[in-house]
């Protein structure tokens, strides 16, 4: 495993090797807006299951995705115009929104159900990665499953030590806030709270005018 610590001076060099691993169907540890992140492309069946491996997670558990907008979105899933506009109000952010799928991403990304969570995330480094791609990108915590996430290069280096072969970059940029990002299932006609995060309760309300 690489390490490669992100600064304001070598963030384009960061990025170009980022974006070559990720087309080369690798799996890379990256900052988030939340906790350090495993990604990959949400194409690539290999890096979706060494990444299954990695953190010794069940298969019939699915990856969520990280999109750079709301046409990417609908592209993979049904989103209704009432739901885009929802998406407008709480992306980019914290709030990953569980939705119908369409059948163009591989099954065993989602756990043979036939729903994903979609993300756009606050974060410039993540934002300029999904600018450079035409897919999503599979997300997950840097943990092994059932364990904390990381928040801080500590953490990733107790999970995935850098002898580590099976990720090929981690990209370090500090310590990061840790708090989880709230999960809303929005298949059916009114959107349901299934995990509070970063955004309270009482605001995602005001968000739906509940």
């Amino acid at each position: 495993m690489k390490i490669l610590a992100l600064t304001h001076e070598n963030a384009h060099e960061v990025l170009g090797e980022a974006e070559s691993l990720i087309r080369a169907q690798e799996i890379l540890i990256l900052p988030t807006d939340t906790v350090y992140g495993i990604v990959g492309s949400a194409k690539s069946e290999r890096a979706i299951k060494k990444t299954f491996s990695v953190k010794n997670r069940p298969e019939e558990k699915a990856f969520p995705v990280f999109v750079e907008s709301i046409p990417a979105a609908r592209r993979i899933a049904h989103i209704s115009d009432v739901k885009a506009r929802f998406l407008e109000s709480v992306w980019p952010g914290p709030v990953t929104v569980v939705f119908e799928k369409k059948e163009i991403l591989p099954v065993i990304l989602t756990g043979m159900k036939n729903t994903i969570g979609i993300r756009i995330p606050d974060h410039p480094f993540l934002a300029r990665i999904l600018s450079l791609l035409d897919f999503p990108l599979f997300q997950t915590s840097a943990n092994i499953s059932s364990l904390p996430p990381a928040k801080t290069k500590e953490d990733v280096l107790r999970y995935f030590s850098k002898s580590n072969q099976d990720i090929a970059l981690f990209v370090d940029a500090g310590e990061l806030s840790g708090a989880p990002s709230t999960v809303i299932d929005y298949t059916g006609e009114h959107p349901i709270i299934l995990r509070s995060g970063l955004i309270s309760k009482d605001e995602l309300d005001r968000l739906l005018g509940l």
